[in-house]
């Protein structure tokens, strides 16, 4: 069973990891996690980004096309 995406980025979430040192600065606040989902930074206690970035692309799924039928 694949582990759950909590709702909000966290480091709690399976997919997260610390962000490079070079990305975080010297005093590594860590305001920002690594996301190994979308392999980018991702604000630290905000809405998890791939699951909205996943319902969004869901949303775009064109609707079937109806076809006219002879009478």
């Amino acid at each position: 069973m694949p582990a759950k995406i909590p709702e909000f980025c966290d480091y709690d979430c399976p997919h997260a990891d610390f962000p490079p040192a070079e990305t975080a600065g010297i005093c590594r606040t860590m305001s920002a996690v690594w996301c190994k989902k979308l392999k980018e930074l991702t604000n630290k206690n905000t809405p998890c980004e791939y699951q909205k970035r996943l319902s969004k692309t869901s949303a775009k799924k064109p609707a079937a096309k109806r076809t006219k039928r002879s009478r």
